[in-house]
């Protein structure tokens, strides 16, 4: 089988997968139960890949590369004038998706296996950087540097009053929740959904 395209989400990958078979092609998707499993594989694997046999490679091509903006143009110039028109009704497919950086900013604390202090510089430079493009990114970064302190704060205060030895498995834990907590968040903002860490301490507002 030949991959003839890649796609980001389970959506877009079986539209074009309906297209194909609907011109009599014979096209399957790899990897795409992976990807519905958790969003944060689709990166890893190349995202949902649309294959077909090899003697239909070059017409699966073709099909994908169609230009098919011309029959929306109908509606564009029709019932859906949104100049005048007085609904809050968006045009179909307009939706605005949800931002992949607040998500990211999230996933950035990550940062800590592999510099020191990483998990909270990570998410710190994310958020400077991407906090002006969008509400989404700036309530994200300010969620996620308010968890990484208050994580950073209830280990430093873990590690001075468990006796020695004890404070292994404890911290070990701490960080093994706060790695979980952040892939929830990561996935739960990259669906465009609202997240808050619980027992935080709200440093940035």
């Amino acid at each position: 089988m030949i991959t003839v395209a890649s796609f980001e989400n389970q959506a877009d990958a079986h539209i074009a997968k309906g297209r194909l078979e609907a011109e009599g092609l014979s096209p399957v998707l790899g990897d795409s139960h992976l990807v519905q499993t958790d969003w944060l594989y689709s990166a890893a694997l190349g995202g949902i890949k649309l294959q077909v046999p090899e003697m239909e490679a070059e017409r699966a091509r073709q099909l994908i590369d169609q230009d098919h903006s011309a029959e929306l143009e109908g509606l564009d110039q029709g019932h859906w004038d949104a100049e005048d028109a007085d609904t809050d009704f968006q045009r179909p497919g307009a939706v605005d998706a949800p931002d992949r950086w607040a998500a990211l900013i999230h996933m950035a604390a990550l940062g800590g296996a592999v510099i020191p202090f990483g998990h909270l510089l990570g998410p710190l430079v994310a958020w400077l950087w991407r906090r002006g493009t969008s509400p989404e990114a700036d309530a994200a970064g300010r969620e996620a540097i308010n968890f990484q302190i208050t994580v950073t704060l209830y280990a430093g205060i873990l590690a001075v009053i468990l006796p020695q030895g004890a404070d292994v498995p404890v911290l070990v834990t701490l960080f093994s929740l706060d790695l979980a907590l952040v892939l929830v968040a990561a996935s739960r903002t990259r669906r465009g959904l609202a997240f808050r860490y619980p027992l935080t301490l709200r440093v940035l507002f």
